[in-house]
């Protein structure tokens, strides 16, 4: 028995004589098997071993993606523009004007920028809310909202070619252009000169764009460019490792100082992994399950897909995941043990769900849900006691959905636990533009 079970015990026994004593008990216990559950939240993870990716702890990667990250020069042009009121990114045709940190901005990497802030405005408005990227490398499976990739290097690919208005090939040539020492100096393979050649490497060119110069390619400079957009993906990743707040109030918690987090906080923990259950869902040291789940969020939101049909969410990733190159099953993929598209079909009790968000620094990511139409954390809890919306979402409610009869004070509590979740921020220097 360990001497935080002793303690607890101790003063579990404290509490009993004090309330037979007609007191008032506010120390917060927990049973050994509260403990158990506790303990498998700490201590806060720090990046995967992604052998997916094996540049991912390159240095010199991790210095490429950094620069790729703040740099928006490869990005296409404006579909709408600056407002006065929607903090737009510049005019429309405009180019070169956005990159990962304008909608990744802050110590939170979160879109404080686009107005309204539910979705998020970059080259058009997007339809769901840009999610933090502060311990993304945590994750191991499931990337994004919806999981259009299974590995982070392949899902930094997604919003770099489908919603930053530009080409794999058009990026392939801007790395070249502007960062070929770099890539050459990094990757086991070079960065070919012919990619110069624009005949031959068609700026519009992308399987994407049927219409686009990408079928009358040659497979093998197909492949050329597919191999240059994959490690720009990778250095990228590499880049977003060093993104990892570290130790929270809750960890120093778990770890034995007792007066790291507040009675409420304790309070809200013990509900957190009994009564309210989130536990079920928000579980291990990332706080996510990294499965998806359909929470009844209604579809709020000016930008947001509208009924009858809403957001089908995963339903609608599964063919994009399975028909991309740079999942697990690709050809890219460093480490060919690895193939995590196995059992993924297009299950219709997808329909509407999304994946289970990691809480760690969550009350300083808001807005939230995939809508960012729910402003508060306290809202939040709301929505979960309330089981969700009754209506205005795709799918069918997941039957961990149920109304959790939580008290005002309770809900109050669980707020108080989760605000103990947040670490220490992110190192400076990989917030501040390196070009």
């Amino acid at each position: 028995m360990n001497v935080r079970t002793v303690k607890s015990r101790w003063l579990l026994c404290m509490v009993v004589v004090a309330a037979c004593n007609g007191e008032d008990p506010t120390t917060v216990t927990f049973t050994d098997a509260e403990m158990t559950k506790i303990e498998a939240l700490s201590p806060a993870p720090g990046a995967v071993d992604d052998t997916t990716n094996k540049y991912a702890t390159d240095e010199a990667a991790v210095d490429l993606g950094h620069r790729l990250f703040f740099d928006p020069g490869y990005s296409g042009p404006i579909v709408v523009g600056d407002d006065g009121m929607n903090g737009g990114l510049g005019a429309v045709g405009d180019t070169g004007k956005v990159s990962c940190r304008s909608c990744h901005l802050g110590d939170w990497l979160i879109d404080d920028r686009s107005q309204p802030n539910g979705t998020s405005l970059a080259i058009d408005w997007f339809i769901r809310n840009a999610p933090t990227l502060v311990n993304v490398a945590t994750y191991e499976k499931q990337f994004g909202w919806v999981g259009y990739n299974d590995n982070l290097w392949g899902k930094n690919l997604i919003p770099a070619e489908f919603v930053m208005g530009t080409t794999r090939t058009a990026i392939v040539r801007f790395v070249y252009d502007n960062y070929k020492a770099e890539y050459d100096a990094i990757f086991d393979t070079p960065l070919d000169d012919a990619i110069a050649d624009e005949a031959r490497f068609p700026l519009d060119a992308t399987p994407l764009n049927p219409m686009s110069a990408w079928p009358t390619m040659d497979a093998s400079d197909q492949a050329i460019i597919n191999q240059g957009f994959a490690n720009f993906g990778k250095a990228l990743a590499a880049y977003l490792g060093k993104l990892i707040s570290g130790e929270s109030p809750f960890d120093r918690f778990v770890a034995g100082d007792d007066t790291a987090i507040s009675e409420s906080a304790k309070r809200g923990l013990k509900l957190f992994i009994g009564k309210a259950a989130c536990v079920e869902c928000h579980s291990g040291p990332t706080f996510s399950d990294e499965e998806f789940h359909v929470t009844a969020v209604e579809q709020i939101g000016e930008h947001v897909l509208p009924g009858p049909d809403y957001d089908n969410g995963r339903l609608g990733a599964v063919d994009i995941y399975l028909g991309w190159d740079f999942n697990t099953a690709g050809p890219y993929n460093d480490d060919s043990s690895v193939d995590r598209t196995q059992g993924v079909t297009n299950d219709p009790a997808l329909s509407g769900a999304f994946r289970t968000k990691g809480l760690r620094n969550v009350a300083k990511t808001g807005p939230y849900m995939h809508t960012g139409h729910i402003e508060t954390l306290r809202d939040v809890v709301v929505f979960y006691n309330e089981a969700g919306a009754a209506s205005g979402f795709a799918g069918e409610r997941d039957p961990l959905m149920v109304p959790l009869n939580l008290s005002d004070q309770e809900i109050d509590d669980i707020v108080a636990f989760l605000e103990s979740l947040t670490g220490e921020p992110v190192p400076a220097q990989w917030l501040v533009d390196p070009n």
